[in-house]
């Protein structure tokens, strides 16, 4: 990725970032405009050296523990590839209860 990535990061809907999550750095970390859906306002990007985030938006999730949220969703599933929507309720429940989404929840 390049340097720009890392200090302005990548903007868009929460939706179109985890669609791209694949080709993000492990290394970054999602942020959110709340409340969490779908449709928010999102940026993905590199904390700075001291640990500062890059934006205003609040912290949703690191990009690494994303991924698990939608490969849990998957393999709880049998292996059934997620939709977009579903991957974004995924890792929202992640990020607010700290637990994978159960069956039941889907």
């Amino acid at each position: 990725m390049s340097t720009l990535f890392h200090t302005e990061g990548v903007h868009g809907l929460l939706l179109e970032l985890i669609e791209r999550l694949a080709e993000l750095p492990d290394d970054a970390t999602l942020y959110a405009a709340r409340p969490w859906s779908p449709d928010s306002d999102a940026v993905v990007a590199i904390e700075g050296p001291s640990g500062e985030p890059p934006t205003d938006l609040p912290y949703l999730l690191e990009v690494e523990l994303a991924r698990g949220a939608v490969d849990v969703w998957s393999e709880w599933r049998e292996g059934r590839q997620p939709t977009v929507v579903e991957a974004c309720a995924a890792v929202i429940h992640y990020a607010t209860h700290d637990a994978y989404m159960p069956v039941a929840d889907t």
